[in-house]
């Protein structure tokens, strides 16, 4: 480690009636979340990030009950972000050929459809929460209960 190289932000200090200027600073510094890979110049495609921002946000507005500001939300909630960073990484425009939003919000309430059937199963609604199966099953919401589905 080079210590004599070390990259520093600074900021001006503010007028002396802005007390609260270094405690806005620090919150604002901390909350900052993470650049999804999806997000990142020259990762992906235009087209497919469209693809998948459209379609990601369809199905928020189809549930919109069932997704959470924060990216450390439980089960069986989902992030919008964190979805769509899911839907890039494993790849699931190329795989399955989808050309639109239209196309991968159908491919996203089919796998809802198949963990709807995979989670009627009691052995399998033991692997989850009560409190999480009861939401998911009265939304009729399974895509945010496990992430076997983005593979499939």
């Amino acid at each position: 480690m080079d210590l004599d190289r070390i990259l520093v932000e600074v900021y001006p200090q503010q007028p002396e009636h802005d007390d609260n200027h270094a405690q806005d600073l620090f919150l604002e510094v901390n909350k900052a979340e993470p650049v999804k890979l999806v997000d990142m110049p020259g990762i992906a495609k235009s087209t497919d990030r469209k693809t998948i921002n459209e379609g990601a946000s369809k199905l928020r507005e189809r549930y919109p009950d069932m997704f959470r500001a924060s990216q450390k939300c439980r089960a069986p909630h989902l992030n919008i972000d964190n979805l769509r960073d899911a839907l890039f990484a494993s790849d699931v425009i190329q795989r399955h050929g989808l050309k639109n939003a239209k196309a991968l919000e159908e491919w996203m309430l089919e796998q809802n459809e198949i963990l709807a059937e995979k989670y009627s199963k009691p052995e399998t609604q033991k692997k989850v929460s009560k409190t999480a199966m009861s939401k998911a099953q009265n939304v009729n919401f399974f895509l945010g209960l496990d992430s076997s589905w983005y593979y499939n």
